[in-house]
């Protein structure tokens, strides 16, 4: 009997995470580094919680709002963050970035599965405009 109530307390845990979204406005930035426009801490989420379901409940925090196109074959497209939209005939898009070293992601929001304290980064950028490595991967002391 012990042992079946445990196995049934252990079942009900479920894993939890902490993903932090952050926001660059400015077009072709080409940082990774603060300072931020937009900073949303979103806490108790399911282990396999991807992306998109983070931006959801950063949303349902009240300071963090989004808009996407669902592209039945590739999944949602976010074209706006906060209010700025991606402008299409400017050849603009929100890049996302995340993992340890702040990459570009292999996968788009529907798809990415931020790990437990990763920050996830979206900022504006063009089309062509390669600027992912033309920076040190380093970040410089700033001033707010």
């Amino acid at each position: 009997m012990f042992g079946l109530l445990c196995l049934v307390l252990l079942s009900s845990v479920v894993a939890e995470k902490e993903v932090t979204v952050l926001v660059i406005n400015g077009v072709n930035a080409g940082r990774t580094c603060p300072p931020y426009d937009g900073t949303v801490v979103v806490p108790r989420l399911e282990d396999k919680a991807t992306l998109l379901s983070v931006m959801e409940q950063a949303q349902h925090q009240g300071s963090f709002t989004f808009g996407y196109t669902l592209h039945p074959k590739w999944g949602a497209q976010i074209n706006t963050i906060n209010g700025l939209s991606a402008d299409s005939s400017a050849n603009q898009y929100w890049e996302i970035l995340g993992g340890p070293d702040m990459e570009p992601t292999q996968y788009g929001a529907s798809s990415y599965v931020p790990a437990d304290g990763e920050e996830v980064l979206f900022r504006l950028v063009t089309f062509g405009n390669d600027i992912s490595h033309a920076l040190p991967a380093y970040c410089l002391p700033w001033t707010a």
